[in-house]
């Protein structure tokens, strides 16, 4: 049974701010390119995990920076996070793509790839994962004034009535400057995702997070904090 859920109590520590590794490169385009080629002056963390890592780069100041996240899978959204690998570095005047092959190499449950003008971050494990929902294919998905990214999720639900598609809001202003309409044809959700995530504005991140009996959807504009 389809549900799309609506959470406006955040109950996970996300907040919003305005080598066993492998890297993959797949659709990536020059916007895409020149994202990776920027390069952050500092790039600091000391004994934090790999999302507080991501959590610091969407903050960096990387012109049109699009970051999707997908969090490795609790058993339960009430669960906490997993800190179980955490790591201290220093890097100075590294290209964002040495920042992520930096936190990639000292947790090697994750990888990153491109689309567009976005980079996404996910488990190796949801790689080739068929049943993974942000791997699954959109024949076609027609929007119709929708006025910012949750609104597009119920077409979305609409099309994977077998598929739990939540939404968490947790502040900050996700809208779109105007209604907008638009009908994408053969891509998959994760690309989907990013598409109505890069159209909110020109530095935004997205996160698919939860546990195995929620999962939940956040957009936002500019970058996000992971509270210890």
């Amino acid at each position: 049974m389809n549900t799309l859920a609506t959470v406006t109590l955040f109950c996970v520590a996300l907040s919003p701010l305005s080598s066993g590794y492998a890297q993959t490169l797949q659709g990536g385009s020059a916007e895409a390119g020149a994202r990776l080629d920027q390069r952050v002056e500092h790039f600091e963390l000391r004994d934090e995990s790999f999302l507080e890592g991501l959590a610091k780069l969407s903050m960096a100041p990387v012109t049109g920076l699009h970051l999707g996240v997908e969090e490795a899978g609790r058993e339960r959204l009430s669960d906490p996070r997993d800190r179980s690998v955490r790591f201290s570095l220093v890097l100075e005047h590294k290209q964002v793509r040495e920042i992520l092959d930096a936190l990639c190499k000292f947790d090697a449950r994750y990888t990153w790839s491109t689309d567009e003008s976005s980079i996404n971050v996910y488990p190796k494990e949801s790689t080739n994962e068929p049943s993974n929902l942000l791997n699954l294919q959109l024949e076609k998905i027609p929007l119709r004034d929708i006025s910012d990214a949750e609104q597009a999720l119920t077409p979305l639900a609409k099309q994977l009535p077998k598929e739990q598609i939540g939404y968490v809001q947790i502040g900050g202003d996700n809208t779109y400057a105007k209604p907008w309409s638009i009908t994408f044809e053969h891509l998959t959700v994760r690309q989907f995702i990013n598409r109505i995530a890069e159209h909110m504005g020109p530095q935004t991140s997205w996160i698919w997070q939860g546990g195995k009996d929620s999962k939940m959807f956040t957009f936002l504009k500019g970058g996000f904090r992971v509270p210890r």
